[in-house]
């Protein structure tokens, strides 16, 4: 009795363990039978961006032609002005990146009296901005001073409203602030185009 208990007991352990597999893999099959959804997709790039209108501030002394911001042009501009045209996009990521850049073309009165297909060209990293809501930032403002410096802020508001960046005004204001009196803080056309001459009265006897 106990040689034959010896024996079947192998047989039963075998058994058990063919048993314990089936289940095993009927539960895997279970498994696989009911796949979880995958994760919905990562939003592209383009939901995660924000088209601006450009509008070009000049407040240096030179006349401010043919600007571009990436391959969209921005318009043009005369010496202390800015604010009043609009055209042309560019993009913006809704949430401000200190490493987002964009490229900036642009021409000067003195470098196209050098050479007309000249530009000046450099990557700017737009200025801090809050994208709270959507319409949040509505426009790319490109911002050029003296000595070179190019600066893009991205607002919902204009140079004369007291929350834009840097405390800053309308460039012909500012001129006017520093330098009082001064004509260039209104000159509304290049120095480089003649200006038309006007007919002189001619007294008739």
């Amino acid at each position: 009795m106990t040689i034959s208990q010896h024996a079947v007991a192998p047989w039963r352990l075998i058994l058990g363990r063919r048993v314990g597999s089936a289940l095993l893999a009927s539960l895997l099959l279970a498994l696989t039978g009911c796949e979880q959804p995958p994760p919905p997709p990562t939003k592209p790039a383009a939901d995660r961006m924000v088209p601006l209108q450009l509008s070009i501030l000049n407040y240096t002394d030179e006349y401010i032609d043919e600007v571009f911001v990436e391959r969209s042009w921005a318009g043009n501009m005369v010496a202390h002005s800015g604010g009043g045209k609009f055209a042309g996009f560019a993009e913006v990521p809704r949430q401000w990146d200190p490493n987002y850049k964009l490229t900036v073309r642009w021409q000067t009165e003195s470098l196209y009296l050098k050479d007309p297909d000249a530009y000046f060209e450099r990557e700017v990293a737009t200025e801090p901005y809050q994208q709270e809501t959507p319409g949040g930032i509505t426009f790319l403002w490109i911002a050029f001073f003296p000595e070179g410096v190019v600066k893009l802020y991205p607002t919902l508001v204009g140079p004369l409203h007291p929350d834009f960046p840097d405390g800053l005004t309308a460039p012909s204001w500012a001129c006017e602030k520093q330098f009082p009196g001064n004509p260039k803080c209104f000159r509304r056309t290049p120095s480089w185009e003649k200006q038309p001459e006007q007919d002189k009265e001619v007294e008739t006897p």
